[in-house]
């Protein structure tokens, strides 16, 4: 397992919120009596959470040889009866109060239960295929990202290169265990023989922190919207003394807010990392080192340990003149073999060969360091005017408010929280005049707060459903 890499069987590896223990003694027993009930290479669905019994089924169906896919016990039952039908797994592990009249129960563990499926079918799976993730947004959606043993192995040891993690480190579950960012903090302190406190709590919630103090956690995941929380309740007013390292991905964070929380935790003494990566990277493709975030706040930084970054014009050409945008391309031993959006698909090879094309466009400056200009996927077209969606969000921010900017062929949608400041008639003229499109096709959408992912995502989807 990828998690043997352990020199002290007696220590701690999993703590629940209640403060139960496992030892890697205990995790390695419980996941061997986990693998006597699977058999053969088959396809397993884990409805779970951040708990003892979810990761203990995670690893055993890693282990011996089953292919899971990992989904939150807060997925809609017709989203999971849909992934149900086009997959048929073998196997489904969710609690027991979950719906299950199509479901035999094989095994009980606490308030969760092994199921074998009723419509289950014997289909063929790629030998390397080891773990099937959904994309941000795409829960309940049958386009899956398939992933192999060595993708996960490479990814958990370069993380755990920069980001020096070690027996001595102990992280808590701020995000969900399906979701790449958070599995990724799973699989990187096992495999370094550190520990975790498992917890669904909201870092909203003052037992989160109080959890971050009773068991003296080190180190702390956010995305984006975390670290907004963060700089509303006050640096200073969390009990981070244990802490001291903290990392933030899954989205683009304004650089302003960076160096905000950068400059807090570093009188501190708390190391700040800034990441970069995709669920079809096993989760990481770069990062910014701590020591370069005063002098680039705005970088995703350099590639990953064992990783390697480029830049390639829309012919596929490299990029070798610093400063010029093109799409970011990445290669390393993380990629996955691409994805499946049928149960026919899950026999298919690696489709990537290493290499992943982002859809980012960025560009790198004379130190080699990556800094994303936008989206491919993020562009309209008004009167003739290709207009980046993304580019439009930096210039609201940079007038001082917090929005989220949809569109389509017909009209450019500015969602923006309210601000007493904000006047939509100037706003919507500014911006008419900045991209040079009649402010008719401009609507300024004022709301309270952004809708959120269950990951603590954007939830565009919803966004351009209301617009």
């Amino acid at each position: 397992m990828f998690i043997s890499n352990v020199d002290n069987l007696n220590d701690v590896a999993l703590i629940e919120s209640n403060g139960s223990i496992l030892t890697y003694s205990d995790l390695y027993k419980n996941v061997s009596e986990f693998n006597t009930f699977f058999d053969d290479k088959h396809l397993v669905f884990i409805v779970g959470e951040n708990n003892f019994a979810t990761i203990v089924c995670y690893l055993s169906a890693v282990e011996s040889g089953m292919v899971p896919l990992l989904l939150s016990s807060m997925i809609n039952q017709n989203q999971l009866n849909n992934l149900i039908d086009v997959y048929k797994p073998k196997y489904i592990f969710q609690k027991e109060s979950r719906p299950s009249n199509d479901l035999n129960l094989l095994s009980s563990f606490g308030e969760y239960g092994l199921f074998i499926g009723s419509k289950s079918k014997s289909i063929k799976l790629h030998p390397n295929l080891a773990l099937l993730l959904t994309t941000s947004g795409s829960t309940g959606s049958p386009k899956l990202v398939r992933l192999t043993k060595k993708n996960l192995i490479s990814n958990a040891k370069s993380i755990s290169k920069y980001l020096d993690i070690n027996s001595d480190d102990r992280a808590i579950t701020s995000l969900p265990y399906n979701y790449s960012y958070g599995l990724s903090v799973i699989n990187t302190h096992l495999s370094s023989g550190g520990s975790l406190v498992l917890t669904n709590a909201s870092m909203m919630e003052g037992n989160f922190w109080r959890l971050v103090k009773k068991f003296s956690v080190t180190s702390f995941a956010g995305v984006p919207y975390n670290y907004e929380m963060i700089l509303r309740l006050g640096v200073d007013k969390l009990e981070i003394s244990s802490i001291n390292k903290m990392t933030q991905a899954g989205g683009r964070l304004d650089f302003n807010k960076i160096e905000k929380i950068n400059n807090s935790l570093k009188s501190k003494n708390i190391k700040f990392y800034v990441m970069y990566g995709q669920t079809e990277a096993t989760a990481r493709m770069s990062y910014l080192p701590p020591e370069d975030i005063e002098r680039k706040p705005d970088s995703i930084g350099i590639a990953i340990p064992n990783g390697k970054l480029w830049i390639e014009d829309s012919k596929g050409h490299i990029i070798e003149q610093s400063d010029s945008v093109g799409e970011l391309i990445y290669s390393g031993e993380n990629v996955s073999m691409g994805y499946a959006r049928s149960i026919i698909d899950l026999e298919l090879g690696d489709k990537n060969a290493g290499i992943l094309k982002t859809g980012d466009l960025a560009r790198f400056d004379n130190e080699g360091y990556f800094f994303i200009e936008g989206s491919n996927n993020r562009f309209v077209k008004l009167f003739g005017n290709r207009i980046s969606l993304d580019s439009l969000e930096k210039i609201v921010s940079n007038k001082g408010f917090e929005s989220v900017v949809t569109g389509d062929d017909k009209k450019i949608v500015i969602h923006i929280i309210n601000h007493p400041n904000l006047s939509q008639d100037s706003l919507r003229s500014e911006i008419s005049e900045v991209i040079g499109i009649n402010h008719v096709a401009i609507k300024i959408n004022v709301i309270s707060e952004f809708p959120r992912l269950d990951n603590g995502k954007i939830d565009y989807k919803f966004l351009n459903n209301s617009k």
